[in-house]
């Protein structure tokens, strides 16, 4: 709710500020009751909730209950790096934020999607992945785990050469594009590309309203990175992106065992043999 604020109309913010406020009342209520309660229509309520991507106002107060039975956490630290800041500060606060992005990943990504992408990822017959900027760290880490288990796939590092080659893409074929804010002109370009050429088309972005995740057959989605729009490194989005591809990746791996396995055996017996050339 904090972080998809500045994607809620007024009447859906005031609510959301009204359940903030009140946590423990909030998990009592039913829609009519948290409407009088907040002053606003049952309607908007569930609006509100749509929006946040949750699939119902009952698993939204059970998200509640979860976080208020964890009232144990560390307050929230800040963020910016300090000048002269302490090697335990960094540590500590960098270990935490990562710890906490991926739990907050882990709780808003939904099963039946990863089981679609997986789906999906079985009949592809080429991958074709792109991101820009931190965005293709991503694109990076899917190339070499899926090359590595046998899967064809086309990772775009310039956008003019990838357009040739997603020129040859089929219908067999999937792209899968990652942003972390979903509104990069680049993205948006190819998913309208991938939508008028009937391309299965995934993306990746953070949670929230975006562009490019409307235009997806499957949107997968990470929290909100804990970062200032000035920092030092995109840490947390690319912490949140990693986990959700090896979660895509492992559950690809395990639907498609046998031959993934003997793929990932092959290939660790070839670089074993070649680094036997340059033993002294």
């Amino acid at each position: 709710m904090e972080s998809a604020r500045n994607d809620l109309t007024t009447a859906e913010a005031k609510v959301a500020e009204y359940i903030l406020g009140h946590l423990e009342d909030t998990v009592k209520y039913n829609v009519k009751q948290l409407s009088v309660a907040s002053g606003s229509s049952s309607a908007t309520i569930v609006r509100m909730v749509k929006k946040l991507d949750i699939e119902s106002f009952t698993a939204m107060k059970i998200m509640i209950s979860m976080d208020l039975a964890a009232k144990d956490q560390k307050p929230h630290q800040e963020l910016d790096i300090k000048a002269n800041e302490s090697y335990s500060s960094i540590t500590d606060k960098l270990a935490e934020n990562e710890i906490k992005n991926i739990q907050q990943t882990k709780d808003i990504l939904k099963m039946s999607d990863c089981e679609k992408v997986v789906k999906r990822l079985l009949v592809t017959k080429t991958l074709y992945v792109f991101g820009i900027g931190a965005s293709a760290l991503a694109a990076e880490n899917i190339h070499q785990k899926w090359s590595r288990i046998g899967f064809h796939v086309v990772v775009g590092r310039d956008i003019n050469v990838f357009l040739t080659e997603l020129s040859n893409a089929t219908k067999e074929d999937t792209i899968w594009l990652i942003s972390n804010s979903g509104d990069t002109p680049e993205m948006i370009y190819l998913a309208e590309y991938a939508k008028e050429n009937k391309l299965y088309c995934i993306t990746l972005t953070m949670f929230g309203q975006n562009r490019l995740s409307k235009l997806a057959d499957v949107p997968l989605k990470t929290s909100r990175p804990m970062e200032p729009d000035v920092r030092v490194g995109a840490t947390n989005s690319i912490t949140g992106q990693f986990f959700v591809i090896d979660t895509i990746l492992y559950l690809y791996f395990s639907r498609d065992f046998d031959k993934s396995f003997k793929a990932i055996t092959a290939s660790k017996s070839f670089v074993k043999d070649y680094k036997k050339h340059f033993k002294p």
